[in-house]
Formats: C-alpha cells, sequence, structure tokens
C-alpha cells in the first residue's frame, strides 16, 4: 500500500512538518470556481489558500513548515492532490478572497507561500483516501498517513456517464464540471425529480437553449416555481434529478411537451406526485 507520507519523504520533506488542507467550500457555485482554478494550476487557488481566518487554522498554518493542498472533487468528493507550498511569512498588504467578498469583520491572516514545482507532476492526478473526519480539513501528516487510491494518467474530470446514466443531487448542478455542464446544455428532453426521502415525484421539461442545464439551474431554490414542491418548502439538496427521455435534434418544444405529457401519465405523477398538470 502506497502513502501519501512515502511521497513526501522521495521529495525529501519530513512529514512532522507538513500540514495537509482538504479545500470543499459549502456553496456549489463557488467550489465549482475553486476546483476549476485548482485543476488548471490557477494563482487564485494558491491566494485562496493562503488566506486564512479561523484562529485555530492560522496556528496550524504557523506550526507548518509546509502545506500540502488538495480539493474534493464535485460530484465523487474524491480528495485530489493540487500541490505543495513552503510556507514563507506572513504578508502585510491584504488582498480579498478571490471568490466571494469577505465579511466586512474578517480578520484573515495572509501567508506568503512558494510552490514546490517538484511535486506538480502529480497535481490533479493523486488521490488520497481523506477518512471519515472530512470536516477537519488542516490535519497533521505525519499523524494521518493517507492512503494513495489512484494514480490517473491526465489531468482530467471523470468520464460523463451518459445522459440517461445521469443523476445528480439537484443543488450539485452548479457544482459540476465544466465537461458534464457543456454536455447537459446541448440536450434537450424529459427528466425526473425525486425526493429522496420520500419518493415524491416530478417529472419535467427542458426546451430552452441551455437544455437539460439551464433547467435545473431554474431548481436552485428548492421548487423552480412549482407550485407543490413551493408547498414542500424542501430544499434542492433533497431531490435528485434523472433524465428519463433525451429528445432528437429534430423534435419541437411541442414534441418534448407531448412526451412529458406521456411520462407524467405513465408515472402517475399527476395523481400521487408533484405535478399539478
Amino acid at each position: 500500500m502506497l502513502t501519501f507520507n512515502q511521497l513526501l519523504r522521495v521529495g525529501d520533506l519530513e512529514p512532522s512538518t507538513v500540514r495537509l488542507l482538504r479545500h470543499r467550500d459549502s456553496t456549489p457555485r463557488i467550489h465549482r470556481a475553486l476546483y476549476d482554478a485548482a485543476m488548471k494550476l490557477d494563482p487564485r487557488f494558491e491566494q485562496y489558500q493562503e488566506r486564512q481566518g479561523t484562529p485555530q487554522v492560522i496556528e496550524q498554518f504557523r506550526s507548518a513548515s509546509y502545506l500540502a493542498g488538495f480539493v474534493a472533487e464535485p460530484v465523487t468528493q474524491h480528495t485530489v492532490f493540487v500541490g505543495i507550498w513552503e510556507r514563507l511569512d506572513e504578508r502585510t498588504e491584504h488582498r480579498d478572497n478571490p471568490f466571494q467578498a469577505d465579511p466586512p469583520t474578517t480578520r484573515a491572516i495572509e501567508f506568503h507561500t512558494r510552490r514546490l514545482e517538484r511535486f506538480d507532476h502529480y497535481s490533479g492526478r493523486l488521490v488520497i483516501e481523506w477518512g471519515d473526519g472530512a470536516r477537519v480539513w488542516v490535519q497533521r501528516a505525519e499523524k494521518q498517513d493517507k492512503r494513495i487510491v489512484e494514480l490517473r494518467r491526465a489531468r482530467r474530470d471523470p468520464e460523463f456517464p451518459g445522459l440517461l446514466g445521469f443523476q445528480l443531487p439537484l443543488d450539485q448542478i452548479e457544482a459540476m464540471y465544466t465537461s458534464w455542464t457543456q454536455v447537459l446544455r446541448n440536450a434537450r428532453g424529459v427528466y425526473l425529480l425525486v425526493r429522496r426521502n420520500t419518493g415524491e415525484q416530478y417529472v419535467g421539461s427542458a426546451c430552452g437553449a441551455d437544455g437539460f442545464f439551464g433547467r435545473w439551474l431554474c431548481y436552485q431554490n428548492g421548487h423552480g416555481g412549482n407550485l407543490a414542491m413551493r408547498e414542500l418548502a424542501a430544499d434542492a439538496a433533497e431531490y435528485d434529478v434523472t433524465i428519463l427521455e433525451v429528445a432528437g435534434s429534430s423534435a419541437t418544444i411541442e414534441d418534448i411537451y407531448l412526451r412529458e405529457s406521456l411520462w407524467k401519465t405513465k408515472l402517475g405523477t399527476r395523481v400521487v406526485g408533484l405535478n399539478r398538470n
């Protein structure tokens, strides 16, 4: 079994000097931007990582010589390696969070770091098993020898599962990989929303220019204007979305509406589901 600490030692780093950082923003839209920046080695990821405002995290940074950055992969939540930085000192200038506005009362510390290029070969390719403590996103390497579970051939998004094989929690639509988003923008048809803990179903159709992706973005408030879903007042995270049927390129909007109506009848969603028409 290969471990991350073995990789550190091969790179002449002692695990006791390294802190492991697993980044995952709770807002899907922001997390997707963070993940994309990490995979492209965009300096904004480094800026995001260098700026910390929690006292416990600041102390962990100050006690380390090196910072090993990871990011949670959207959809799978796999822990993907980004890079290793040497912690140099603390900046005096103020730089904003590159992905969202800082709270007015923030007392963030700006760390100055330098990326160790000898580890860049593994960036976006190496995946570790973080373990059960996902909420503890800063850990000491010598106390947490993470198992390496995958070394990918290239830095890339996971393969799209196919339109009819696609399923995702509704609140994760904004966090999807860019390559998946493009596929869903280019497809139209009939989809199904299922409330996970009750089995309640809603059949809908995607006819607009942005296809399934554009239509599903409307549901991030938990209802997308649907009356029955609005009455439930459930969060988007409670629903899973799948595709029932993909429309052909020659299908008209009326054709798609007819197929939507047929699926409502087949599944009985007007009788016991969330469709009111």
